[in-house]
């Protein structure tokens, strides 16, 4: 059976590893003031946005714009009826984009329409479609993804994907340290993003505090507070190591930063968690933060997710 994947833009993923088996990318358009500017996970593209400071901050309006329901319905009449059998759609959580309803739009009509095509090409008629909120965010997104593609590859089928990524899913857990609070407290918080409130923002821009941000099941929250960006990362980097010495769900580890990614590896903390990742032989998978990300949590932020049922989120961690 050809089982596919599809997912927006903003999952945070390498390019080379995407195109490596075969994921397909919804691109997002962004607005930024006046400015319209594509997000198709292109590497080059991505690292000129941030070397150009593409977004400015006196932008205070900025929106992103996803695939409509009928973008996504020709996607898959056109190609990917005839490309798979079965296709999962993992999207950015549905509170925060309208992704998620539009593919679940496209995929009641898309399961009306297929047969025929199908017929005509000379194959079997019968076809599979699954769209999963992943209920998270940029590499949040990025864990069940990464699963998915390891057990296609394992030759499992789509109700044993299914039911895996299901509990994937909430087992999922996001920590992010933003460079600059003003695209958090000025764009996410339009979202319904309440992790940063006014006292916050302003009390962090004096005292160059950076909040720990965790997201799980849809809930962005602010965990902790430390003072300065060098000192957050090396404390989400310790999370992580603690975390995989416990035990991850997935033998997956998804980091990316607002910037160039090869710069990951000089940051304080990264050489103890390659070493634990690499002692418990789970994969690390380093990539640019997408522009989607960078328009919401500001250009520079490094963002990190695993899976684990039983990790518990404490205040200061």
């Amino acid at each position: 059976m050809r089982i596919g994947i599809v997912v927006d833009s903003a999952c945070d993923l390498p390019r080379e590893f995407l195109d490596r088996h075969g994921v397909l990318i919804l691109p997002i358009s962004l607005r930024i003031g006046s400015a319209l500017i594509e997000d198709r996970r292109h590497p080059e593209e991505t690292q000129s946005f941030y070397a150009l400071h593409l977004d400015r901050k006196n932008e205070h309006f900025a929106e992103s714009i996803p695939y409509c329901a009928t973008q996504i319905e020709t996607l898959f009449l056109e190609r990917l009826v005839l490309e798979y059998d079965y296709v999962f759609c993992l999207t950015i959580t549905s509170t925060r984009s309208p992704i998620y309803a539009n593919a679940m739009q496209a995929a009641r009509a898309i399961l009306s329409k297929y047969k025929p095509i199908r017929r005509a090409a000379g194959l079997e008629e019968r076809f599979g479609l699954s769209v999963l909120s992943t209920r998270n965010l940029f590499t949040g997104q990025a864990v069940p993804v990464a699963e998915a593609i390891r057990l296609i590859r394992l030759g499992g089928m789509p109700s044993e994907i299914g039911a895996r990524l299901q509990a994937l899913i909430d087992a999922t857990h996001t920590y992010l340290i933003p460079a600059d609070l003003f695209h958090i407290y000025k764009r996410a918080s339009k979202k319904g993003d309440t992790s940063l409130g006014w006292g916050a923002y302003t009390l962090g821009s004096w005292l160059g505090m950076k909040p720990i941000l965790h997201c799980h099941r849809d809930l962005t929250t602010t965990v902790g507070k430390v003072r300065g960006f060098s000192a957050g990362v090396e404390q989400l980097f310790d999370i992580a190591v603690r975390r995989i010495r416990a035990g991850v769900d997935a033998p997956s580890l998804c980091i990316s930063y607002g910037g160039a990614p090869d710069t990951v590896h000089d940051m304080p903390g990264y050489a103890q968690l390659a070493q634990s990742a690499e002692d418990h032989c789970v994969a690390l998978h380093i990539s640019p933060m997408s522009k989607t990300a960078a328009v919401n949590v500001g250009p520079g932020a490094l963002s990190l997710a695993f899976a684990a049922s039983d990790h518990a989120t404490q205040q200061g961690h």
